[in-house]
């Protein structure tokens, strides 16, 4: 979904997220695909067992939106992307995540073929603690949901 829609379609990441770009007050730059991924993580709140992945699966794309250790956000458009030699250049977060399975794997979830409905309410909105308050110590869980190998 990410590949397709949000990469191959052009979203501009670049402009977007300021890779490269100094000016932090630019007009360009806007949170979106972070909204999208917090979206998509709400929806797993609400429905445990419908998603293969989980929370760390989308904790590690977003750390790796901004790591540029991995050339999978780079540049705006396809065309940058093949003139920069992207994939010629860099290790794509897509083979990252895929020899590593296991890590991002839901153990809840159970494969169903119905429509999920979210409940959009504003008293079903959870702040995602595990991604917006993992470095602060007095805030974080004692124990991990899962550990980093």
């Amino acid at each position: 979904l990410i590949e397709k829609e949000w990469i191959s379609f052009g979203h501009k990441f670049q402009l977007r997220i300021g890779h490269g770009d100094d000016n932090h007050s630019d007009a360009d730059r806007s949170p979106v695909f972070l909204q999208f991924i917090d979206s998509v993580w709400q929806v797993t709140q609400q429905f445990p067992n419908a998603f293969e992945f989980n929370d760390y699966f989308l904790i590690t794309i977003i750390d790796h939106l901004y790591s540029c250790r991995f050339g999978t956000f780079l540049f705006n458009t396809e065309k940058e992307r093949v003139t920069e030699q992207v994939k010629q250049k860099t290790v794509s977060l897509w083979s990252y995540t895929n020899s590593t399975l296991d890590m991002y794997r839901n153990p809840l979830y159970y494969a169903q073929q119905q429509v999920l409905i979210p409940i959009a309410s504003m008293r079903h909105i959870k702040l995602w603690r595990g991604l917006y308050c993992r470095w602060n110590p007095s805030m974080r869980p004692q124990e991990p949901v899962y550990q980093r190998t």
